[in-house]
């Protein structure tokens, strides 16, 4: 049977990817920018008129902080390189969703689906209830919940949010009785693989940022330093001490930071 939520790290990846793509208007956002190219605030307001200019402006600063818009001196917002690897994982959420929740006739969009689908998946204890059920198959809500670690009050909330999304079921009308994966669930896996490989680049973007953040504020430092008129000699309070420090008795140690106890 299929994985639908990966172990350790890949669950936690894909967690991420969830977590940088479902909030609300981001994933529609994306593919209006794929549909019609680079397009200004005013531009994009008037593809989506359901937002307003500042709900726009929002949206759109929320994205580029997550690294997912770029927007050139001249020219109109775009997708960046982080953005255009979320369009596989879209396609995947997408074919998902129109094979398990065609509702009432309706003439989805692709964003609406694609967001649809996002709001499924996303929630604290979403990935440790399908993981479970998928491990070990029908549960009691007892096994299920130390199955999951979760919190009571956290583990009936997200059960019964499963249950209103389609991803889980029970197998008897009474509240004992076993929850089991919907087909839909069970058929998790392909869109689990994209958003693990968008999850991965996400998470390196957001360290190769934090890293260039770094080196930023330690140039700006170095260069403080240079030029300032007062600067010490020695090299600061950050840097090794000329001579150790003097060693200090062992009961002394103990008595000023006694052991912890849980």
């Amino acid at each position: 049977m299929p994985h639908p939520t990966p172990a350790g790290s890949l669950a936690d990846r894909i967690s991420h990817a969830v977590g940088v793509l479902a909030p609300l208007w981001t994933s529609w956002t994306l593919e209006t920018l794929r549909e019609h190219g680079p397009l200004h605030a005013r531009e994009l307001t008037a593809a989506m008129p359901w937002l307003n200019g500042p709900q726009t402006n929002q949206v759109l600063l929320r994205m580029r902080s997550g690294g997912l818009l770029d927007k050139p001196e001249r020219g109109g917002y775009a997708p960046s390189r982080l953005g255009q690897r979320a369009y596989p994982a879209h396609r995947a959420l997408a074919s998902w969703h129109a094979r398990h929740f065609e509702r009432d006739n309706r003439a989805w969009k692709l964003g609406d689906r694609i967001e649809d689908a996002l709001a499924r998946l996303r929630g604290k204890g979403t990935g440790q209830v399908l993981t479970a059920l998928e491990q070990y198959g029908p549960l009691r809500p007892g096994a299920l919940r130390e199955a999951t670690g979760l919190a009571s009050g956290s583990f009936h909330y997200r059960t019964q949010q499963l249950l209103d999304d389609g991803l889980v079921t029970r197998l008897g009308p009474e509240r004992h009785f076993a929850y089991a994966l919907t087909p839909a669930a069970r058929q998790l896996a392909p869109v689990y693989a994209e958003l693990h490989d968008f999850g991965r680049r996400s998470q390196a973007n957001a360290t190769a940022d934090q890293s260039n953040e770094r080196s930023d504020v330690a140039s700006r430092a170095r260069a403080a330093r240079q030029h300032s008129p007062n600067a010490p000699t020695v090299t600061g309070m950050f840097s090794h001490p000329p001579e150790p420090p003097p060693r200090v008795p062992a009961h002394i140690t103990a008595l000023s930071h006694p052991s912890r106890t849980r």
